[in-house]
């Protein structure tokens, strides 16, 4: 069964994967600052280039964003897996640490 991939228009940006809580997804970028989006309802999910939920996200994650060209704190999709290079290898967060305990 061949999978067709979609281009969906955006910009798109790497960070690290915090947590999701309700619709909004916290992530760090390369210079360690966080950044809160919102997840919309179409959001498509990949990891490892196979359909993935938002819920299978795990912290520490590096993440490729798509977002919304009107609205950059809107995630229209989220690839993640070991074709993104990790941008911040050392990178701590509390509640990273907390969730991997």
């Amino acid at each position: 069964m061949k999978t067709e991939t979609t281009k969906i228009a955006g910009d798109s940006c790497d960070e690290k994967f915090v947590k999701l809580s309700g619709d909004k997804l916290t992530s760090i970028n390369g210079e360690g600052q966080e950044h809160s989006y919102t997840v919309t309802q179409e959001v498509k999910v990949t990891c490892d280039g196979k359909e993935a939920k938002m819920t299978d996200l795990k912290s520490g994650d590096t993440i490729r964003m798509t977002t919304s060209k009107d609205d950059k704190t809107k995630i229209l999709a989220v690839d993640c897996g070991k074709h993104i290079p990790s941008l911040i290898p050392s990178l701590s967060h509390p509640e990273a640490s907390a969730t991997a305990k």
